[in-house]
């Protein structure tokens, strides 16, 4: 074999090898974020939060929370992904979020305080989460993962996360 052939090989080895570690580590991930969380973390309070709600009832009855979680550096996607995900909650659910029903928080999990937040929600970067609460207790969660792959597209992406977000603020009604 040629030092050409055997170069070749190498890379075409190398690209498979690549390609099934990809899919292998997004088929584990999804399976750990459809849908209910067995052992469900508690809900905690958030120091760092933008918006964190009105205080006032706060934990009773049915609440939606949606955490935006990033860490300390961003880049211009994860800024654009918070300010579409904030617009389309604000926009679409003033009353939810002036009522309590509804809160927005972002997350900085580089803080120490926030740490357990990584663990708790299988984050990997910065991420979309909404947490449904009933009486203070969180019951289900569900990491919008899609969020990265809609972030070109405005329209797309607000009405996604609107409608995730409709599935648990429909529960109450």
């Amino acid at each position: 074999m040629t030092p050409k052939r055997i170069a070749s090989t190498v890379l075409l080895l190398f690209v498979v090898a690549s390609v099934v570690y990809i899919v292998v580590g997004e088929s584990q991930q999804e399976a750990k974020t459809n849908g209910k969380d067995d052992q469900a973390p508690p809900v905690q309070a958030v120091s760092d939060t933008t918006d964190a709600g009105p205080a006032a009832g706060a934990e009773a009855g049915h609440k939606l929370i949606a955490y935006y979680f990033h860490r300390t550096k961003r880049c211009r996607t994860c800024l654009t992904i918070q300010r579409y995900a904030e617009e389309a909650l604000k926009e679409a659910f003033p009353e939810a979020l002036n009522t309590g029903e509804l809160e927005w928080r972002t997350v900085n999990v580089e803080e120490p305080a926030h740490e357990h937040f990584v663990i708790d929600y299988q984050l990997t970067t910065s991420e979309l989460v909404l947490v449904d609460t009933e009486n203070g207790q969180q019951t289900e969660w569900r990491n919008l993962k899609r969020i990265w792959e809609l972030v070109r597209d405005e329209l797309e992406f607000k009405t996604y996360v609107e409608a995730e977000a409709m599935v648990y603020l429909e529960q109450d009604s």
